[in-house]
């Protein structure tokens, strides 16, 4: 089955919901982090040219353009009910990382939503590497929200596949779409890194 495809434009709601982060304590932030919806990135300034993907009832991937602190590059949310349970920032060269469980950690220092740096240093192998920790180390990143019924969700391998073409084909557009020509061409000369099990991943036994 095809995933389905929508677009998706931030509402004024996003507004009410900033306020609501801005005027709730930190703890109670984390305490309400099961059930309060937060904005993700894609309702932020910075980002733009969104497509999403359908992968299943409550599960989305929005695919979008990335500009924050001076670096662009194609960026993406696992949507699971409402939370962003995974994100990646491909930014290139120093810049390029991954969140996990955003909503539960934001206002908590040294939390979940702390930034997990690639390892792999150009666009492409950034993207190759959010396909990989989605294919292989969803299943695992599940079992650290704190919501249950996102920790009882369970995928397919058909449907994490499904997602990680989507999730692939999308990025690499955005590159080509967006980035300038001396760096698109010197990302596309690139060799597309396989990623070996785990290096730098959120799996067990991962560094």
């Amino acid at each position: 089955m095809a995933l389905s495809m929508q677009s998706r434009r931030p509402g004024a709601r996003k507004v009410v919901l900033r306020i609501l982060r801005a005027v709730t304590p930190a703890p109670l932030r984390a305490l309400l982090a099961g059930w309060l919806p937060l904005p993700s990135r894609r309702a932020s300034p910075g980002t733009s040219d969104v497509e999403s993907a359908v992968v299943r009832p409550g599960v989305s991937l929005d695919v979008y353009w990335l500009s924050t602190r001076g670096r662009q590059g194609p960026a993406a949310s696992l949507l699971i009910f409402g939370d962003e349970v995974m994100r990646f920032d491909c930014l290139g060269p120093g810049a390029g990382h991954m969140h996990l469980n955003l909503k539960q950690a934001r206002g908590v220092p040294h939390g979940t939503a702390a930034r997990l740096y690639f390892r792999e240093q150009d666009v492409i192998g950034q993207i190759e590497r959010a396909c990989f920790e989605v294919e292989h180390n969803l299943p695992y990143v599940l079992t650290l929200n704190v919501a249950a019924r996102i920790r009882r969700l369970r995928f397919t391998s058909a449907e994490r596949q499904r997602a990680v073409t989507f999730l692939r084909q999308a990025m690499l557009a955005q590159q080509a779409r967006h980035a300038l020509p001396a760096a698109a061409g010197s990302a596309s000369a690139q060799p597309v890194p396989k990623p070996p099990p785990n290096p730098g991943g959120v799996g067990k036994g991962a560094r």
